[in-house]
């Protein structure tokens, strides 16, 4: 039971997050509007099914009591580098330290498979999100990216400077 209400959450935490991204690309003019609305299907696979589309990473999610609040995915991406390939807080439970929670775990999660690299990328626009980047200590490197608008960024681990995991 517990495995389709989180199934259930991270459908419901992809959704939100795929929309609002994709609102934001089409304002930022990175994307057209175009689909009616829809999703691209990659996106929707990984709503429609993300133990496929997520297989061999870990994803966590957030709730307070029935209501999901937000969610990571880690991705291995080989043995020395992990990635925070999806990072979503709802908007109503940002500021209460739910994203930093989540990336603590990832961060701890990454150090304990012995990971040298913890990377991610963000849209060049969530202002907010890249300074909590950078105050976790996460630094701008070159782009492995060929999406405009995408900043690239890692953090070395151990981050022993990380600061600490709010409780």
């Amino acid at each position: 039971m517990a495995e389709a209400r989180n199934a259930q959450w991270l459908g419901e935490l992809l959704r939100a997050y795929h929309g609002q991204t994709e609102l934001e690309k089409v304002a930022h003019g990175v994307a057209t509007e175009a689909g009616g609305g829809q999703l691209p299907a990659n996106y929707q696979k990984e709503i429609d099914r993300p133990s496929e589309v997520f297989t061999n990473s870990l994803v966590l999610i957030a709730h307070r009591g029935s209501d999901p609040l937000g969610m990571v995915v880690l991705r291995p991406i080989d043995g020395a580098t992990q990635e925070v390939k999806r990072l979503w807080v709802g908007p109503s439970a940002r500021g209460c330290g739910v994203g930093a929670a989540l990336l603590h775990e990832a961060f701890r999660t990454a150090e304990a498979c012995r990971s040298d690299v913890l990377r991610l990328t963000v849209w060049n626009w969530r202002d907010s999100a890249l300074r909590s980047y950078r105050r976790m200590g996460f630094m701008t490197v070159p782009s492995w990216e060929d999406r405009a608008g995408l900043e690239c960024m890692e953090l070395r681990l151990p981050a022993a400077d990380m600061p600490a995991h709010p409780h």
